[in-house]
């Protein structure tokens, strides 16, 4: 049975194909001629055919010779595929990059923000789960997950906070509103009609909640609801007006709902989380990186 070829020798027979001669082939590999002309021996013998033959004392490749140059080729380029996918791992640019995010981020900035990354890094599989902020840093806890995209402070052993952004809110209202050309204010909220966002879960419902109370503006709710998505949707279909974060916000605009800034100190706490004392990849920062260019856009006026 004949034996496989052996590396040294392949690399001989391909760089005296590349090269022309094995005088040149010897100079790229650092050996001497002789022991070049003794491993393309070597490799006609394992192969069992002439890979070249002397035509006016110039080394011509047999027709053999060129049909397995071919296939040696695409070996080689096979080999070196292998030392850049090696850097894609190194880098983070190849396998699974796993996220958890509330859903307020899910249902806004983040879908935009995955498509340019994959966009810019198609060998990297994207995997999004979508729950509270508690079930978020419990994931990413655990090392379930990469990173975790809250709302508020959530103190928590083995996290790190990779990012924190304050997003400024926004008064929104059904399509075809007439709403004051001025930012809006919370006295603009007194008597209306509302969709309020619970202050349980939510941030955001709790300080203007808070607000409110302290003011002495008394809307009038007509429903109230988790999840700045859903306020966004009650508000379309007409119930009242509503207050949710500014990126909930430039979507509402984008179904064609109406929308002012809010002149209040009414903001969501937004945190981008690791787990401690894990250096992130490139890939996750380059995924930081759109978040933080999707998070600094907030035009609402």
């Amino acid at each position: 049975m004949p034996r496989p070829p052996g590396t040294r020798a392949l690399q001989a027979f391909r760089q005296t194909m590349l090269g022309g001669s094995v005088t040149r082939a010897a100079a790229a590999l650092g050996r001497t001629q002789p022991a070049v002309s003794r491993l393309l021996k070597e490799l006609e013998e394992d192969v069992g055919f002439a890979l070249f033959e002397r035509v006016r004392g110039r080394l011509v490749a047999t027709p053999e010779g060129r049909l397995f140059f071919d296939e040696v080729q695409r070996s080689f380029r096979g080999l070196e595929r292998l030392g850049d996918v090696a850097a894609e791992i190194r880098q983070g640019r190849r396998g699974t990059l796993r996220i958890a995010a509330m859903p307020a981020a899910a249902a806004s900035f983040l879908p935009g923000v995955l498509r340019h990354f994959a966009d810019a890094t198609p060998d990297v599989t994207l995997d999004l789960t979508v729950q509270s902020s508690i079930e978020v840093v419990r994931l990413v806890q655990l090392q379930e997950v990469d990173l975790g995209i809250i709302e508020g402070s959530v103190p928590a052993p083995g996290l790190a906070v990779l990012r924190r952004h304050a997003l400024p809110c926004a008064l929104i209202a059904p399509r075809g509103h007439r709403l004051p050309r001025r930012a809006a204010t919370l006295g603009d909220l007194d008597g209306r009609d509302f969709v309020a966002l619970s202050a349980g879960p939510s941030s955001v419902g709790a300080q203007l909640s808070g607000l409110l109370l302290r003011e002495g503006i008394e809307p009038r709710v007509k429903v109230q609801t988790q999840l700045a998505a859903t306020v966004s949707a009650l508000v379309l279909q007409g119930l009242g007006v509503g207050v949710v974060d500014a990126q909930t916000a430039l979507l509402h605009r984008a179904l064609g709902g109406a929308v002012r800034p809010l002149d209040a100190p009414v903001a969501m706490q937004l945190r981008i989380v690791g787990v401690a004392g894990m250096p992130p990849s490139t890939a996750l920062r380059d995924l930081l990186v759109l978040c933080d260019d999707a998070l600094g856009t907030h035009k609402l006026s």
